[in-house]
């Protein structure tokens, strides 16, 4: 069954409920770890899967072998994993890590920011380019660096939703669609 965003967004939202209530908010980021944990087996591991969304093996059980792959014990943590367990709904974790993840940047005012260049540059440019988009945003930034040679120059950011091409191929393919016939023949006439 493909595990549907909207109810991995209410089971975070209670996680989240639970935590602030128990004044235990400021523990967001261990929970998140555990549960990455658990997302992480759970991907490559198929005999892992197998054993916890086997229906005929005891919730304790299954909840314990998902305590034990994530390291960490908290009685809310243990409460949270049976309650997934017994409504089964262990398929939505990946995406309540995604959630959690998503909510725990916004709890320590971050965002996430996706660079992506075409060659690496020292430390002091990707420094310089964290300031700047920290300055524009007023946020604290968690910079995401890849490399794709296929930019031939410049760089792609990801902020959140939004996309920006500052790249040579991007300006190239701005070029092309703009200036490409619409249904053949020559571009220019005369």
């Amino acid at each position: 069954m493909k595990p549907s965003y909207f109810l991995a967004s209410k089971y975070t939202e209670a996680l989240i409920n639970i935590l602030t209530q128990k004044s235990k908010i400021d523990q967001l980021e261990k929970f998140l770890k555990a549960f990455q944990e658990i997302s992480n087996i759970m991907e490559k591991d198929e005999s892992y899967k197998d054993i916890i969304f086997n229906p005929l093996l005891p919730t304790d059980f299954v909840v314990k072998k998902l305590v034990d792959v994530s390291d960490f014990m908290d009685d809310i943590f243990v409460n949270f994993l049976k309650a997934l367990v017994q409504k089964k709904r262990l398929n939505l974790i990946p995406l309540i890590t995604e959630l959690l993840y998503r909510e725990n940047l916004e709890l320590n005012k971050t965002i996430e920011v996706k660079l992506i260049l075409a060659k690496k540059v020292s430390k002091k440019v990707l420094d310089e380019i964290s300031r700047t988009i920290q300055k524009n945003t007023g946020k604290n930034i968690k910079l995401v660096v890849d490399y794709e040679e296929e930019l031939i120059g410049g760089m792609q950011l990801y902020i959140g939703d939004n996309f920006f091409d500052y790249s040579i191929r991007g300006f190239l393919d701005n070029i092309q669609s703009a200036y490409a016939p619409a249904g053949g023949g020559e571009i220019f006439e005369g």
